[in-house]
């Protein structure tokens, strides 16, 4: 098996389209970031990894069947208590629980807003739910990108002279 091949919506895909899927990526990442950054106390990358684990399932070989496709299993709520039961189980602090919750939480809502949308009851019902919205498209990704960005300057601004050791250590 080549690469490629593994990376089923990569296959034969051409700039345009890699460049919105790195777009795409990207976005989820800043908005986990974001939000483990204003809601936590937990370092911002767990957010930003949170925002981007359900794309996963963009490494699944194309022949492997449903639900291990691209909005399958991954982009599921089911999946997101698992991984938090398990970091419970694991003694995980609160802060980082909840990073990883906001920023895997906000993937799913954002993708909901396309028309692929999102499997929001599986197991139960495997059916997709999605409001085609652009979510993904340059003007709304500026836009998504220009409020994480502002959210992020204003909370540096509010927290501007504090101990950043008191942070840690929360």
């Amino acid at each position: 098996m080549h690469y490629v091949d593994a990376v089923p919506l990569l296959h034969g895909a051409d700039f345009g389209h890699a460049a919105y899927l790195a777009a795409a990526i990207a976005t989820h990442g800043l908005i986990g970031y974001t939000l483990a950054t204003v809601a936590t106390d937990a370092p911002p990358a767990v957010g930003a990894l949170a925002g981007v684990a359900a794309d996963v399932d963009l490494l699944f070989p194309h022949a492997w069947p449903f639900p291990l496709v691209h909005r399958g299993v991954t982009h599921t709520p089911a999946v997101l208590l698992l991984a938090l039961a398990a970091l419970y189980v694991g003694g995980v602090g609160r802060d980082a629980r909840t990073a990883v919750g906001l920023g895997y939480l906000s993937q799913l809502v954002v993708d909901s807003f396309t028309k692929s949308g999102v499997m929001w009851h599986y197991p139960i019902v495997p059916s997709s739910y999605g409001v085609a919205l652009g979510i993904h498209s340059p003007a709304q990704t500026a836009a998504v990108w220009a409020v994480a960005l502002g959210a992020l300057v204003a909370r540096r601004r509010s927290s501007a002279g504090s101990d950043p050791a008191e942070r840690i250590h929360r």
